[in-house]
């Protein structure tokens, strides 16, 4: 029986000045760490290891402060919108009630009879 061995390719060691030279760069305002790590051959997430290695990186370098202008207490009115145009009225089919009574009787009742005109037909249907 043979034997084979397979040797890969050993973890890259890279030196002091290299590390710190890609974290220099990655503060830089503008610079992509996932680009800058494709540009030289490594992982993002070195970039990122090192520089927490690094105790002299700011936690905050690269961010910028902007000014700031505070607003006066009375602010101009704001222009209120113009209110919305009311829309059209829905035309709904008027709807009905249908009673069958016994012997054959029906009585149909529109959707715009009124509610006193109702009650009177429902009492003459009961007497």
């Amino acid at each position: 029986m043979q034997r084979i061995e397979i040797v890969g390719d050993r973890r890259r060691a890279h030196d002091a000045g290299f590390r710190a030279e890609m974290v220099t760069q990655s503060l830089a305002a503008g610079v992509g760490v996932k680009d800058l790590a494709r540009r030289n051959g490594i992982c993002a997430s070195l970039i990122y290891r090192w520089r927490r290695e690094q105790p002299d990186v700011e936690a905050g370098a690269g961010a910028h402060l902007l000014p700031v202008r505070i607003a006066s207490e009375n602010p101009p009115p704001c222009v209120a919108p113009a209110p919305p145009r009311p829309s059209p009225p829905v035309s709904r089919p008027a709807g009905s009630i249908e009673i069958e009574l016994a012997g054959g009787v029906r009585v149909h009742v529109g959707g715009d009879v009124s509610l006193p005109a109702l009650r009177r037909v429902i009492a003459a249907l009961r007497g």
